[in-house]
């Protein structure tokens, strides 16, 4: 796709910096996943089990307290597996206890942070810039819009 002749490619990316004394900071390079496909083929979502209504008709039962945690567990690694495929994008990252292609080991991203020395507050802001960058608000909107409506004025009128 091109826009005005210019080719439109590579998704959003950001730095995470982490701060550390004596000039060591840690410096985490995230992208946007641009494809849920490789997480929906490894991790399809779960299925509601079935209640019978009164006259023999089944429909799912979407308030099964089972149904409901393996929902909260399917988003965790939901989660887990975006910043996972978003800090990939860090070149020389290495995990000890994570393997992209086992979904059983997807949240140890956490505690192996925690083990590194990485705070509560670090870990959240490493999670947080992840989902920023693959995400769009209203003050990403609002800075695109201003940038463009300068160079919209800067233009010479013909």
């Amino acid at each position: 796709m091109k826009i005005n002749g210019k080719k439109v490619s590579g998704a959003n990316e950001t730095y995470i910096i982490i701060p550390r004394a004596m000039g060591e900071d840690i410096v985490f390079k995230a992208k946007a996943v641009s494809d849920m496909v490789p997480f929906e083929t490894m991790c399809p979502p779960p299925e509601p089990p079935k209640k019978m209504l009164p006259g023999g008709k089944t429909v799912p039962n979407l308030n099964d307290k089972a149904y409901l945690m393996s929902v909260s567990a399917h988003s965790a690694k939901r989660l887990a597996w975006m910043v996972l495929t978003s800090l990939q994008a860090t070149e020389g990252l290495e995990w000890e206890t994570v393997d992209l292609s086992d979904h059983t080991t997807w949240n140890n991203f956490q505690s192996e942070l925690t083990n590194d020395g990485f705070s509560n507050v670090e870990i959240n802001r490493i999670v947080g810039e992840c989902i920023i960058v693959n995400s769009l608000n209203e003050d990403k909107i609002e800075e695109a819009r201003t940038r463009f409506l300068l160079t919209v004025q800067e233009q010479p009128e013909e």
